[in-house]
């Protein structure tokens, strides 16, 4: 028999910010804070709300890389 925990809206809502939060972050980490577009924003936010998709958690290097791989290829995206 399997369990599964109910997830309440208060705390998926949490969970998003918090994975919104931590996209931002390495954002500002490659691009520094202030350089930090609209779009990257977008992605940010797009990124947190499928909890299903988990970055590596090695480093933060790895992360780092992680985002910056989905962001060339959302950029691309922007372009056509």
């Amino acid at each position: 028999m399997s369990t599964m925990k109910v997830t309440n809206m208060t705390e998926m809502e949490q969970r998003i910010k918090m994975r919104h939060a931590f996209a931002m972050s390495s954002f500002g980490r490659m691009f520094t804070p202030n350089r930090i577009t609209y779009e990257m924003r977008l992605l940010c936010t797009e990124w947190s709300k499928n909890i299903d998709e988990v970055p590596p958690g090695n480093d933060l290097y790895q992360v780092d890389r992680y985002f910056l791989e989905i962001w060339k290829t959302w950029e691309l995206k922007l372009e056509s």
